[in-house]
């Protein structure tokens, strides 16, 4: 039974730590390191988009250069 005694001792500690370290995080300007990490996201977030569109572009004009290759390498076989 001492073991368990010594488990629930060691959880309560932990748990004290995490509030501690959450509460020093806020003092000392926690929230300026968020709103900069989330500007920054943001920013990775539109980049991405910006590529996305560019590679559909990419891919749309591929496709269709491919289409044409394929109907001139094989004119009668058209449908």
């Amino acid at each position: 039974m001492a073991q368990k005694g010594g488990k629930l001792k060691r959880i309560i500690l932990v748990l004290l730590f995490l509030v501690l370290l959450a509460v020093a995080f806020v003092l000392l300007g926690g929230d300026k390191v968020l709103k900069s990490a989330g500007k920054k996201l943001e920013d990775v977030g539109q980049q991405a988009g910006q590529m996305k569109t560019k590679i559909e572009e990419k891919a749309q004009n591929t496709g269709k250069a491919v289409e044409k290759v394929i109907d001139t390498v094989k004119p009668g076989e058209k449908k």
